[in-house]
């Protein structure tokens, strides 16, 4: 098998070669980045069957490379490097995505060559890389808990990944959520209460009760003729409904 190690620390990226080199001698070390830009272009251009990514790193992270593989449909199976802890490790187990924990313990190195060999050894259903949805469940509760950073959102019978900040504002319809953005609306199946929860409410804010909005893509809010606000969204001639209970989110200090 064909592997890439990503990881911004030298000494870590030279320790986990030579165990690879120890422990799975059959495998070839086709390159190694030092960040996760030059991760994504070295997987796109050598296509390994297995790559070691940090989680932590410069610019793109090891979760943001590992989402944009599975969106490009690139089948290379991802082992994340991490040193999260014991909260964290139980959502990677959750979404059944392989880690090793820093400081590398080489037994465990041992268990997780011994499933990829054995995946490979199995059917190409068994291979697939993580889910789009276990990977929004990683980068949502592990890297940044403090609210939801990515969507994973319906159109038609396709499956799409957003970034929450391009959400213009989220409707309610029923037991799901109508997400809108500049260009384009998606549906995600679960109640806007449920999705509320889960938000930055420092930028989210709900307006109606059927209406909460990202406060980033706000314009104004002006009174209409009879005396309450409605929301006006950038690039949006339409205006939003403010309910009577939420109209002194918007009335002067």
């Amino acid at each position: 098998m064909n592997l890439l190690i990503a990881d911004d620390e030298p000494l870590l990226r030279f320790h986990l070669q030579k165990a690879l080199e120890n422990v799975w001698p059959d495998a070839d070390i086709v390159a190694q980045a030092a960040n996760g830009e030059e991760a994504l272009a070295l997987i796109d251009e050598c296509r390994p069957d297995v790559a070691f990514l940090d989680i932590k790193m410069p610019g793109l992270t090891g979760l943001d490379v590992a989402l944009k593989l599975a969106q490009k449909g690139i089948e290379t199976r991802v082992v994340f490097l991490t040193a999260y802890d014991d909260y964290a490790v139980a959502a990677f187990e959750r979404g059944a995505i392989d880690y090793l924990l820093k400081p590398l313990d080489e037994n465990r190195l041992v268990k997780t060559v011994e499933r990829l060999q054995q995946l490979q050894a199995e059917s190409s259903a068994s291979t697939q890389p993580p889910q789009l949805d276990a990977l929004v469940e990683l980068v949502n509760r592990v890297e940044r808990p403090g609210g939801l950073v990515w969507l994973n959102v319906q159109k038609g019978n396709a499956i799409k990944v957003i970034a929450v900040n391009e959400v213009r504002f989220f409707r309610a319809e029923d037991k799901y959520t109508t997400v809108v953005t500049d260009d384009d609306e998606f549906l995600m199946r679960m109640s806007i209460r449920q999705l509320e929860e889960q938000l930055d409410l420092t930028y989210f804010w709900r307006i109606h009760r059927s209406t909460v909005v990202n406060m980033q893509h706000v314009d104004r809010a002006e009174r209409n003729d009879a005396g309450n606000y409605e929301v006006y969204i950038l690039g949006r001639s339409k205006p939003l409904p403010v309910s009577r209970a939420h109209q002194h989110l918007f009335k002067a200090q």
